[in-house]
């Protein structure tokens, strides 16, 4: 699968806010700027609290319980 096409799969269960984040990372990319250390770092750790936080809710409703 490509990423193109992983993207596609992925994209219809992201929130606005995931959107968003995968829109300015493509944007910032083709602007050439990569960010300073520390942004960088930021954007890693916003990502993955997104996608831990996503993980989770999906758990609960797994285990047949309402995501907090």
């Amino acid at each position: 699968m490509t990423a193109k096409e992983q993207l596609l799969q992925e994209a219809p269960g992201w929130s606005e806010h995931d959107a968003e984040i995968a829109l300015r990372a493509v944007q910032r990319e083709h602007a050439g700027g990569n960010g300073d250390e520390w942004g960088e770092l930021s954007k890693v750790h916003e990502v993955a609290f997104g996608e831990t936080m996503k993980r989770l809710v999906e758990e609960e409703r797994a285990a047949g319980h309402e995501p907090w």
